[in-house]
């Protein structure tokens, strides 16, 4: 481990002693340790940059794998449901942080930059790894030295976000960022659509629809939509409902007949032999094992 790579470590190790996801002063930053090594599980995160110090996870997505550790940076331009494997331990907790992006975080940061010639032909994934560089690196001890002074994180944090978003959109693999603001190109509609469903999905998502609201036709939309988030549409739709009914009954303590209503499933059975063929336990078992009483 380099000089810098340690630096950053002994920062986080100070910054979030505790095991957990920890929000702070800086919007759209937040840290997180994690303890123990998981095996394959089903997760769905959000839209982001995660930079780790410490620790290293796998991303599994269709028939590819992204992995993110101290020498490699993962990017989700669009949130994706997927699977993650996680290695971590006591001795050595994976340590780290992830920025929120979105797509006007990134068209602010590109009006500010030499307009880039874009393939409009190709259409990125949704999600990317890319190896650390020294300028991402150095721009991440600054940031998170910021948040030992309130006053430096209220003043240097945002700049010093931006600084890294910057750095990403420059990247290797930049391109799915900056195909985020750029309003004439597929990607951007499907993320619309994508962000129309994580707020919308307890409600009827009708793929003609959406196909619509995209301005594509329906199998352009689908052939768009596998491109970007490695899935088909209802694939998609299914797995964000039964990944906020799990958040409903784990987190709010919703019984499991309430929560599939609130997501949008009509017939119990259904959401129950779904929900066991995503997560692999019943609704009711996996609330139990968390200490939640339905």
């Amino acid at each position: 481990m380099n000089v810098k790579s340690k630096s950053m470590l002994e920062l986080l190790e100070k910054l979030i002693p505790e095991e957990g996801l920890h929000e702070n002063v800086i919007d759209k930053v937040d840290l997180f340790r994690t303890n123990n090594s998981t095996p394959r599980l089903p997760q769905c995160y959000d839209s982001g940059i995660i930079i780790l110090a410490q620790g290293q996870k796998k991303a599994f997505l269709g028939e590819e794998v992204f992995l993110y550790d101290p020498m490699h940076y993962l990017v989700l331009s669009v949130p994706i449901p997927m699977e993650c494997e996680t290695t971590a331990s006591k001795e050595k907790p994976m340590l780290g942080f992830r920025i929120r992006v979105d797509a006007i975080s990134v068209g602010e940061i590109m009006q500010s930059m030499d307009k880039v010639k874009e393939n409009t032909e190709s259409i990125p994934h949704g999600i990317y790894s890319s190896a650390m560089d020294s300028q991402i690196l150095d721009a991440s001890i600054r940031l998170l030295t910021a948040l030992n002074s309130p006053s430096d994180s209220h003043m240097l944090g945002p700049m010093i976000v931006k600084e890294i978003i910057y750095r990403v959109i420059q990247g290797e693999n930049g391109f799915a960022l900056r195909s985020l603001a750029n309003r004439n190109q597929h990607f951007f509609q499907i993320s619309r659509i994508l962000d129309k469903i994580h707020k919308s999905y307890g409600e009827k998502l009708d793929i003609n629809i959406l196909a619509i609201e995209a301005g594509m036709s329906v199998s352009a939309f689908h052939t768009n939509f596998k491109i970007i988030t490695k899935m088909a549409p209802l694939q998609y739709i299914k797995n964000v409902r039964l990944h906020k009914a799990k958040m409903l009954m784990m987190h709010e303590g919703a019984k499991a007949h309430n929560a599939a209503i609130r997501v949008g499933y009509e017939s119990p059975s259904q959401f129950n032999r779904e929900y066991k063929r995503l997560f692999g336990n019943p609704p009711m078992q996996d609330v139990v094992k968390s200490g939640t009483m339905l």
